[in-house]
């Protein structure tokens, strides 16, 4: 697998700025590219990931539940 894969899966779907949480995993299914480069692709090239499943990069300061 090569970075120039994952920037051409990008170039294709438009995305320079921003993705999904759900389009990354799109992706990463689309084009046969590890969850984790594409991760890495954004990280990288300052592409934000909005929409988490997770809700881990919505900005937002979350609190741990107290036990």
């Amino acid at each position: 697998m090569t970075s120039e894969k994952v920037k051409d899966a990008f170039e294709k779907e438009g995305i320079s700025t921003e993705i999904t949480c759900a389009k990354a995993h799109e992706m990463s299914e689309k084009y046969a590219i590890p969850i984790t480069m594409i991760g890495n692709y954004c990280n990288v090239h300052d592409i934000k990931v909005q929409a988490c499943m997770l809700g881990c990069f919505s900005g937002k300061k979350h609190h741990s539940p107290k036990e």
